[in-house]
């Protein structure tokens, strides 16, 4: 036989085996897909958006200040080595008869650069350059006006729009993160020129290191180093409050201490004043005394300048005593003035990152989605790559089984077995590597591009970047050679161990034993003939029976795993704002807040539009959590009851059930106390930011979805965290949950001077769907992957069956067997394997879903493994339709092929 004759063969076997050679670029295909679409989007994602960050040269972390950044910290900070420092102000405003929040930003000139989209940047301190988000609002040329607090620091509250800007620290478009002003919620931001600010001192500080502008911040290393700077700086500013105070309390105390000197000169004047009118009053006493002893005309005389003399007294003692109510109103200003220095709060430095800044709540969804995807493509494509493996081992396995004869008439004409098994080879080769480019070029451009498409929806980020990873692609390929190529070198290369000659005759049929069902005589006595033919032909071809199983199962894991992903995070939002924290707001009030402003907000909180309200101690801490890269701020929920009534529900992590705050120690969080790998019974060490240490009793974990949180009673507060400061708080809901009703009463309530900060649960139900809607993408795409898989599995694995045990058909049909006895003698096998699959895929997919999704969600995110009904039924009903699908396809195949033809096959 020629070379040309050889590989003419090789080109028929291809052709006359196409549902094969399909199932097997499929199989492939669907893996390499999975594999790089999930190993690719990652790295497309956090790439494109380094280098947005590099491009603008973005901070690295920012200082704010409460009270500014004085003399002394602008010089420490200013020294840091190897970075870069730019300060600038910032204040949070309403919208003019709105209850929209802008935060207005001055100018940056070399760290954290505005992208200017339309228009032009601010020139002077009465124009504005908006947020991008705001460009179907105003156009350039409008005038914007604001209303700020008393305290304001803006010169003017009317500006002249400019043109239209990007931040890069505010990636979100819909998500801005916490307000100081209107409803709580940031809705945009604006961009003015420094000049536009009347404050002493600049209120932030951004800086930038020089040996980390190289790094990708999602990077550990840039995480890692990123943290100890934020320890260095931390520690930097630790003895930064009380000189900063002292600095800011120079200036107004000496103002104070001239107007008391001022106020001392002027009683000195007054007291002297008053000797000089009763001196005078003495002497016209006096002169009135002596009138008697003189003349009439001269007494006459004397008396009229007497008369004058006493009515310049009186009106001297009328201006003094004017002057004394005015000395006392300014001796009573003084001592207020005095008291308010004194009372002062002592200043505050808080170090913030990219992903913790005020407004950084896009930053931190884009960082968690990509991240997210990234243990995902851990995952998913190795069950799935996994089981295509099997499945195409299996199939090759039956390829060479047909090839037999061909390959002993080969070995008889001369040819090597390595030029047999090349056949072989190249047929899984052109097969697998024609699935393995598909998909791998889908999973380049195709499944990046859907996922980040979704995540950057409602950001200010640009088109991702996709990249081409030929790491992957090696990998990939890699894959496919082991999961088709291998097994074809590896079966041919056993079967040629035989003599042409024995390869000429049939392969003898997989041999029978008894099965344990036939030692179980009551069953086995009562069971049909083809109940036993059927029990004992799963047995016989034990092979197929363990890939329908394990092909099936995998199948029903990966679909159970991703429906039951998208299900666990839809949940998240009602399990965590309905069930375990259903307040509608919590308003922290000022710690040197006035009687009367204090009065006013309980008067507030006793309104008509509010159903009932509970009042707690609350607190805030930034706390260093193992093995995170990121600083974590843990919310403080101190009761004098012994839970939070209705406001926020306490239930055990593990059992579900109702807990009581302890008198003995806290209930922690589940996510704090997996991170700490602490347990019930255990004793806690927090560290916070300020480099103090706090040791607590862990007394239960309770269930929380997002956000870190230490619950405790009073006492335990008081003698575990002492040096913490709480403020008195109030959990809140209203009557009208409507979202108008919510920003009307978040915004009358942060007008309030006893009014610290008020946080919405709808803040955090955005920030929570957002992370859910980047991955909901994802695994959309990859449910219908692991469909697909399932239609592909069973197709191959019932084509073979069909095919290897042809003749067997052919015998009990030519015997009178119906068409349907036929179909269903052997594909009652399926059937029963299926429904096996199915049980082993749901305990599976249970395990495997539990297990993504410990590794899924952000920082301070928890999802739950809570599934509706539907994860369940739908894998099932997906299988039971394949399988009816096919069972109508094998009966056509079945009636169609000519048994007689079939019985002479071998001959």
């Amino acid at each position: 036989m020629s070379k040309k004759t050889y590989w003419k063969d090789i080109w028929k076997s291809l052709g006359s085996s196409k549902g094969r050679f399909l199932s097997i670029m499929l199989l492939m295909m669907l893996g390499s897909f999975a594999y790089v679409g999930l190993k690719v989007t990652t790295p497309d994602m956090q790439r494109s958006a380094t280098n947005y960050l590099t491009r603008q040269n973005t901070m690295d972390l920012t200082v704010i200040a409460s009270m500014g950044l004085g003399k002394e910290d602008q010089k420490e900070l200013q020294n840091l080595k190897k970075a870069d420092v730019d300060f600038g102000y910032m204040a949070d405003v309403t919208i003019k008869d709105t209850n929209d929040a802008l935060r207005v930003m001055s100018t940056t000139d070399r760290i954290s650069k505005m992208t200017l989209v339309k228009g032009e940047l601010p020139s002077h301190s009465k124009e504005i350059a908006l947020a991008s988000n705001l460009n179907k609002r105003y156009q350039i040329g409008d005038t914007i006006n604001f209303t700020q607090s008393d305290d304001g620091i803006l010169k003017q509250t009317s500006f002249k729009v400019t043109g239209f800007v990007n931040s890069p620290e505010i990636w979100s478009t819909t998500n801005l993160g916490s307000s100081t002003a209107g409803d709580g919620n940031l809705s945009s931001y604006g961009m003015v020129v420094a000049d536009a600010f009347d404050s002493d001192y600049p209120l932030l500080a951004r800086i930038r290191y020089h040996d980390l502008a190289k790094l990708s911040s999602f990077e550990k290393t840039y995480q890692s180093k990123l943290r100890d700077k934020q320890d260095s700086l931390d520690k930097l500013l630790a003895d930064n409050p009380e000189s900063h105070l002292a600095e800011i309390k120079k200036e107004p105390q000496a103002e104070i201490d001239d107007n008391k000197q001022k106020l001392a000169d002027a009683s000195q004047k007054i007291a002297d004043s008053e000797k000089k009118i009763a001196d005078v009053k003495r002497t016209l006493s006096d002169q009135e005394k002596a009138l008697a002893a003189l003349p009439q005309v001269q007494a006459e005389a004397a008396t009229a300048q007497i008369r004058e003399a006493k009515k310049e007294v009186a009106q001297q003692e009328k201006d003094l005593a004017a002057a004394k109510k005015d000395l006392a109103t300014n001796e009573k200003n003084l001592v207020k003035a005095q008291e308010d220095l004194n009372a002062l709060a002592m200043p505050s430095y808080t170090v913030y990152t990219r992903e913790t800044l005020p407004g950084g709540n896009g930053y931190m969804v884009y960082a968690s989605g990509s991240d997210s995807v990234a243990q995902i493509g851990n995952i998913f494509p190795v069950v799935l790559y996994l089981v295509a493996a099997l499945v195409t081992f299996t199939t090759m396995t039956r390829f060479v089984d047909e090839e037999r004869t061909n390959s002993a008439i080969l070995k008889a004409l001369g040819y090597s077995n390595a030029d047999v098994i090349r056949k072989f080879v190249i047929y899984g080769l052109i097969a697998s590597l024609t699935g393995t480019i598909l998909g791998v070029l889908a999973g380049h451009y195709i499944l990046p591009r859907v996922i980040a498409d979704i995540m950057t929806k409602d950001t200010t980020i640009s088109a991702v970047q996709y990249d081409f990873f030929w790491s992957y692609t090696f990998i990939a390929i890699g894959l496919a050679l082991v999961s088709a190529v291998l097994p074809a070198y590896l079966i041919a290369r056993r079967e040629l161990s035989e003599k042409a000659a024995q390869l000429l005759l049939p392969k003898p049929p997989v041999k029978g034993s008894k099965i344990l069902l036939e030692r179980l005589s009551l069953i086995w006595e009562k069971m049909s003939f083809t109940q036993k033919v059927t029990a004992r032909n799963i047995f016989r071809y034990k092979q197929r029976m363990l890939m329908t199983i394990f092909g099936v199962a995998g199948s029903v894991a990966l679909l159970f795993a991703g429906l039951g992903i998208q299900s666990s995070l839809s949940k998240v939002v009602d399990n965590q704002f309905d069930r375990l924290t259903p307040y509608d707001m919590l308003v922290v009030e000022a710690s040197d807040a006035k009687k009367e402003d204090k009065d006013k907000l309980i008067k507030a909180l006793s309104s008509d539009e509010v159903a009932k309200q509970m009042t707690i101690d609350y607190a805030s801490m930034i706390v260093e959590v193992p093995k995170m890269t990121q600083h974590q701020s843990v919310s403080l929920l101190i009761s004098e009851q012994k839970d939070f009534g209705s406001f926020v529900n306490l239930y055990d992590a593990k059992s579900g059930e109702e807990r009581d705050l302890a008198k003995d120690g806290v209930l922690i969080s589940e996510k704090l106390a997996k991170a700490y790998q602490v347990k019930e019974g255990q004793r806690i060490r927090l560290k916070d930011d300020k480099g103090q240490s706090y040791k607590a009793k862990v007394s239960g974990i309770i269930e929380m979805n997002a956000g870190h949180y230490l619950m405790m009673t009073k006492p335990v507060f008081e003698k575990t965290f002492k040096k913490v400061d709480a403020s008195e708080a109030h959990l809140v809901n209203l009557k009208d949950k409507s979202s108008q009703a919510l920003k009307n009463q978040a915004t009358a309530l942060l007008r309030l001077a006893a009014v610290s900060g008020l946080s919405q649960n709808s803040a955090m139900i955005d920030t929570v769907e957002a992370v859910v809607a980047s991955l909901n993408g994802a695994m959309t795409i990859l449910t219908v992957v692991a469909v697909l898989l399932a239609v592909v599995i069973l197709y191959n694995l019932t084509n073979i069956n069909v095919a290897e045990r042809i003749r067997e058909l052919s015998t009990i049909k030519v015997l009178g067997f119906f068409n349907k006895e036929v179909t269903m003698y052997i594909y009652r096998e399926t059937i029963i394997l299926s429904l096996i699959g199915i049980g082993v895929g749901l305990l599976t997919g249970i395990y495997l879903h539990k297990f993504i999704m410990s590794m899924i969600g952000g920082n301070d995110i928890l999802f739950g493994t809570q599934v509706a009904w539907t994860v369940y039924a739908i894998p099932i009903a997906v299988i039971l339709i394949i399988l009816i699908l096919l069972g109508w396809l094998v009966n056509h195949i079945l009636k169609t092929v000519d048994m007689l033809e079939a019985l002479k096959s071998v001959d």
